[in-house]
């Protein structure tokens, strides 16, 4: 009998997507180097080897700096970071950087509002109880360890045939057993990812399929059946074909898009919004941590799972509306 369905994604560095939520938080980053209580709310778009960053960063008395002087080496240093360069275009040192940001200083009383919320917002925060998947969905953790593990074994051993951009998407079956416990098993692993030109499907699953087996059975112990029910058959390698042409230029990106993917999956609402190219003052940013940090303390209470909703009003400091929801091992959910 077939049971519940649990699936995720992954996505890697050098999906476009990615690029532009990198040079975005290194945006960030660069305000904060220059001012704790830096303002910064920008998005990012890659297409081919063009880049173009909009929107506000305002830190200091005078300022981060010219975008001119900071903006081109941050977008390089992302792409590098990545992957890109060699035969895997573009080239960092090729891209064409252009921008339409409002750069300064904080204006006069602006850093004495800063800890109030500068927007409305609802945010969603979950945990479920097992430390071992960093109390998160069984299937949202095992994509990012299977992905972040692909990721390092490539860029390690096998950058001259794969390239920095793919995505994952696993599909598993949850199954309930009689005597207690949990037993998972394997659909399908969809695995997409940018390959050197003329490499066969054959030398693809001979690379791939190994290392996702061997990756698998070291996550046994955490998610019973996850290594042993995998077979070959359940890999499904770039199923579209020929994905020689991968990153920026075989598709654009654009910040923000992933949001399920920095959630916590398709199972579990998110409310909130993009996380990435805004200052950690932001409701956005700063509200998405504090419910995740109130749901884990529900599920280390006893909760089997937790969710918390937090809504924040322009010109607030706390939340006005605070509800949380938690799963007993009964599988009842109740308001807390």
């Amino acid at each position: 009998m077939s049971g519940r369905v649990h699936l995720a994604e992954w996505v890697s560095a050098g999906h476009p997507d990615r690029l532009a939520d990198a040079i975005a938080e290194r945006c960030v980053e660069h305000a904060l180097a220059h001012d704790p209580d830096a303002l910064v709310g920008i998005e990012v778009a890659v297409h081919r080897k063009t880049v173009f960053v909009d929107g506000r960063i305002a830190a200091g008395a005078n300022g981060p700096g010219a975008p001119e002087d900071f903006l081109p080496e941050l977008c390089r240093g992302a792409y590098r970071a990545a992957g890109f360069g060699g035969r895997w275009s573009p080239a960092p040192e090729d891209l064409v950087v252009l921008h339409d940001l409002c750069v300064g200083p904080l204006v006069p009383d602006e850093r004495s509002i800063r800890p109030f919320s500068d927007d409305q917002n609802v945010v969603v925060g979950y945990a479920c109880g097992d430390e071992r998947t960093e109390y998160l969905p069984a299937a949202h953790w095992l994509a990012r360890k299977l992905g972040e593990r692909v990721s390092a074994w490539r860029t390690r051993e096998a950058a001259d045939r794969f390239g920095p951009d793919f995505k994952l998407l696993p599909v598993l079956e949850e199954h309930r057993l009689p005597g207690g416990g949990t037993r998972w098993n394997w659909r399908r692993l969809v695995l997409s990812i940018q390959h050197a030109p003329g490499l066969s499907y054959r030398e693809q699953y001979g690379a791939l399929g190994p290392l996702v087996e061997k990756t698998l059975s070291e996550f046994e112990a955490v998610l019973p059946g996850a290594g042993t029910s995998f077979t070959s058959a359940a890999l499904h390698l770039n199923g579209a074909g020929d994905f020689s042409c991968g990153g920026p230029e075989g598709d654009n990106g654009l910040s923000g898009k992933k949001l399920v993917v920095d959630h916590y999956g398709p199972s579990v609402p998110i409310g909130g919004g993009a996380i990435f190219g805004k200052d950690p003052h932001k409701v956005d940013r700063r509200g998405a941590k504090r419910a995740r940090e109130k749901a884990i303390e529900l599920v280390k209470g006893g909760a089997r799972e937790a969710r918390v909703t937090l809504a924040w009003a322009p010109g607030e400091t706390e939340p006005f509306v605070a509800e949380a929801e938690t799963r007993d091992a009964a599988g009842v959910w109740r308001i807390v």
